[in-house]
């Protein structure tokens, strides 16, 4: 299949390394050092799922030249999403479907809008990948778990061998009969997972090694059921099995942070507002009040503020 991946950061990087080794046609959108290792030595990926490998892949920082795509992968974070939404409808097939993969709740009804919804689908991803250096993606957790699902109604045959084609692939992949809910099941544990490592600096092995970081953790999720359970939708299954998990990662991978508290720590701009601030003002639309989320967003604001200087 003809993959392009707009965005090659951790993972874009890790989704492309995966679809490339198992023979699918992937090209890659990235920028500056990154894209000049990969062109000259390929693309590695360092996992501690599926090892270490290097691929040969196509990757450039020109959009015209990905061509036409069965499946574009959107990858770039929330501040970069309208301009990809773009750069995906000009490399998009007509009969092709484009994925969001970003934290959030808002890049679905975004892309719908600029490709449509019958090419949209809403796609979320539980992993921890980044750029370790250029050309080199670091998959540091011992798991990952992608879903898809159509803008709306239930997975059509199309999206079906979708998911055969990301399985022959070793992506753990699913599909959801419901987008919105799949996108609240990952938010009400990220949001508040971003919001607390982002505001302690601190990792997963940490918040549970402090009996009150793992109490705010419990604060703040209970926050974000209660806003998503406004929005309609009930989240406490998913949240629970997540919680369930992530208290295993504490044991197996307890440097495991989030990309907010990176981006802060770096002086980055972060995704901050598309998800702390933006899970307060759908809180705030629906009548559900969020004061651990509220205090901890202005105290984001201030560090990411100093951070940047």
């Amino acid at each position: 299949m003809k993959i392009a991946i707009i965005g090659a950061g951790g993972i874009g990087g890790f989704l492309g390394a995966m679809l490339a080794r198992a023979g699918n046609d992937v090209s890659l959108l990235a920028r500056g050092p990154h894209l000049a290792a990969i062109a000259q030595n390929g693309l590695q990926l360092e996992s501690r799922q599926f090892g270490s490998f290097t691929v040969t892949t196509v990757a450039t920082d020109d959009a015209a030249k990905l061509g036409r795509n069965e499946l574009v992968f959107i990858t770039v974070k929330m501040n970069d999403f309208e301009e990809a939404a773009r750069t995906a409808k000009s490399v998009l097939s007509d009969d092709g479907f484009a994925v969001t993969i970003q934290n959030g709740l808002d890049a679905p009804d975004i892309l719908a809008r600029v490709v449509g919804e019958a090419h949209t689908l809403i796609g979320t991803i539980a992993i921890e990948a980044s750029i370790e250096a250029p050309g080199k993606i670091a998959h540091t957790t011992p798991m990952h778990v992608l879903t898809l699902a159509q803008f709306s109604g239930t997975p059509s045959d199309a999206v079906k061998r979708l998911q055969t084609m990301l399985r022959e692939a070793e992506l753990n992949a699913l599909l959801a009969e419901d987008g919105r809910k799949a996108l609240w099941d990952k938010a009400c544990i990220l949001i508040p997972f971003a919001t607390l490592t982002a505001a302690g600096d601190c990792t997963l092995g940490e918040i549970y090694g402090i009996p009150a970081l793992k109490h705010d953790w419990t604060s703040l999720s209970a926050e974000a059921a209660a806003v998503a359970r406004a929005d309609g939708y009930d989240v406490t299954e998913s949240l629970a099995a997540m919680l369930t998990r992530f208290e295993s990662l504490a044991q197996s991978s307890p440097g495991f942070t989030t990309s907010m508290n990176r981006d802060i720590r770096a002086g980055r701009r972060s995704e901050l507002e598309w998800l702390t601030g933006r899970l307060i003002q759908i809180g705030t639309d629906k009548g559900v009040a969020t004061p651990a989320h509220a205090t901890l967003y202005g105290l984001l604001k201030l560090k990411a503020q100093r951070a940047s200087v």
